[in-house]
């Protein structure tokens, strides 16, 4: 059950990634989060009033920690995704959501057979392979107006962006972001959840949409975008992104870091996917590779 939800958070995580690249495009970094955070809280509220066994405090606190951490990794994600060369941006910040969770699992315990720990070390390759993007320029989306009588074309990701010492140390920092995230909701008690994730939505939410708030009225720019686009794809984030903090919390509460935090890293695949559904990107004979990895290094999780 661990694994069948670990890919439920990769495949959720994915699609919420996507919006969030396209979203950042569309508005600045801190009208989504802020307004995916909120979304998410309200939610995951509900969700934690008709779901949770129990409500524990330090459960709470724990989500909220790991809450602010998830945070500082989305913003930088989507800043980056935004902005690009996502062919760096993309697998650095994959990898290392999945290396630091798996080796705190490693060191805190977790126990796997030759081929569990093989099939770690098949998803990790999976990751990185799903993830490069080596395409020559930016993908393009272009958005119809509602009378028809105009047309917008918006880059999402720059692929000929420079590889700048700033581009790789924010993308190994929102992996780091995403990957303590994991660490401190894999240290909650499954009967609480999802309260750890309403927590840090609650109080990410909170703070983010504060430090909007004040930033906007220093600058004379408006809080909320002001295009329905926006707000429907900040509002997805936050639906897609709340889901997967909460199936990883099922996740990782039944089953061991190691194993949770590989496979929920392979998100990328659904972006991929999507990338290619809508905004016509290509799928790389190394996709498909990483593809072929992903489902081998499952089977070994599974036998391991």
């Amino acid at each position: 059950m661990a694994i069948v939800l670990s890919l439920v958070t990769a495949v959720v995580f994915g699609v919420g990634d996507f919006c969030g690249g396209l979203a950042a495009k569309r508005a600045r970094v801190l009208q989504v989060v802020a307004g995916s955070h909120l979304v998410g809280a309200v939610g995951a509220t509900i969700a934690a009033l008709v779901l949770a066994e129990r409500f524990d405090v330090g459960d709470v606190l724990l989500g909220v920690i790991g809450g602010g951490f998830g945070v500082i990794g989305v913003a930088l994600l989507y800043r980056r995704l935004a902005v690009g060369p996502m062919s760096v941006v993309a697998p650095l910040t994959a990898i290392t959501s999945a290396v630091v969770p798996t080796a705190w699992g490693a060191m805190d315990g977790d126990r796997l057979s030759a081929i569990g720990w093989l099939g770690v070390g098949l998803g990790l390759l999976a990751v990185l392979l799903v993830s490069i993007n080596p395409g020559d320029g930016p993908a393009s989306v272009t958005e119809h107006a509602g009378d028809g009588s105009a047309t917008v074309t918006m880059a999402v990701g720059d692929g000929s962006a420079p590889v700048t010492m700033a581009v790789v140390i924010e993308s190994l920092l929102a992996g780091v972001g995403f990957g303590m995230m994991f660490i401190f909701l894999d240290a909650t008690d499954g009967a609480s959840a999802p309260w750890p994730v309403a927590g840090a939505r609650i109080f990410t939410g909170s703070v983010v949409a504060t430090i909007l708030f004040v930033a906007s009225r220093r600058q004379g720019r408006p809080v909320v975008p002001t295009d329905r686009r926006s707000l429907w794809l900040i509002a997805l984030v936050g639906v897609f992104d709340t889901g997967s903090n909460a199936t990883f919390l099922y996740a990782s509460n039944i089953g061991q870091l190691a194993v949770v935090s590989v496979l929920s890293a392979l998100y990328p695949i659904s972006t991929v996917i999507l990338a290619r559904l809508i905004l016509g990107e290509r799928m790389t004979r190394t996709h498909g590779l990483g593809f072929v990895a992903a489902m081998a290094a499952t089977e070994l999780l599974v036998i391991g």
